[in-house]
């Protein structure tokens, strides 16, 4: 199966191309530009690379956040637009899944870690999640925390004071402003998405029509907090 993973939910954007798990190219874009501007080139030059199309395509895999609301409906309208083209099916994947299953752990036994990806909310949020890294489990679920409340909630998970805490992307360093233990922790902010953490997160998921695919901001934009 054959298998497109796009992500623009943050700062950077990219794309890839699997088959049967094995990859057969993409590309990362940490460009400042608007992924208005980037994303669409960037999947091209991917298609281009590997001497496919979207038709030749099984299904398409986004990221429907949480992370930059412009960013995941530029995505979601750039894959939802090819799906309908193709006539493709669209798995959504979670942007703090793909996050955690893009990083490769070095630091400690995978039985022995637990993953928060993270990613900047400002004002002291995060977006976040936290999982066991040898299952998969999700420890705390996809959320927009303040981060004591979010460090709260990973007090709470069993044996998290003994694991090695593993805190990648850019809301690390929120994180680490209210993580009291320290002794355990490792902090990688400058993990971003890859398709591969895209294409691992799709593993299993039904695929859906891609009108039905949604965003999941996970908090409301500032332009509705400001009407509100």
């Amino acid at each position: 199966m054959k298998i497109l993973c796009c992500d623009t939910s943050n700062s950077t954007c990219c794309a890839g191309i699997y088959e049967d798990g094995r990859e057969l190219g993409y590309e990362l874009s940490l460009e400042k530009k608007t992924h208005s501007e980037t994303f669409m080139p960037l999947v091209m030059r991917v298609f281009d690379e590997c001497k496919l199309t979207p038709k030749d395509m099984d299904v398409l895999a986004v990221t429907t956040g949480p992370g930059s609301f412009t960013g995941i409906r530029i995505g979601l309208s750039a894959v939802k637009g090819m799906a309908l083209a193709a006539g493709l099916d669209v798995i959504p994947v979670s942007s703090l899944k793909a996050l955690a299953l893009s990083v490769e752990n070095v630091a400690s036994a995978p039985e022995d870690t637990i993953i928060v990806p993270c990613f900047d909310a400002r004002n002291d949020r995060v977006f976040a999640a936290a999982y066991d890294d040898a299952t998969g489990q999700m420890l705390v679920e996809d959320g927009a925390y303040f981060n004591q409340d979010f460090t709260e909630l990973l007090q709470k998970v069993p044996g998290a004071c003994e694991k090695q805490i593993l805190v990648v992307g850019d809301g690390a360093e929120t994180v680490h402003k209210a993580l009291f233990f320290t002794h355990k922790v490792q902090y990688a902010s400058g993990a971003v998405i890859l398709p591969k953490g895209i294409n691992a997160a799709a593993q299993g998921v039904e695929p859906i029509n891609g009108a039905a695919v949604k965003a999941s901001y996970c908090a409301v934009s500032r332009a509705e907090r400001y009407h509100n």
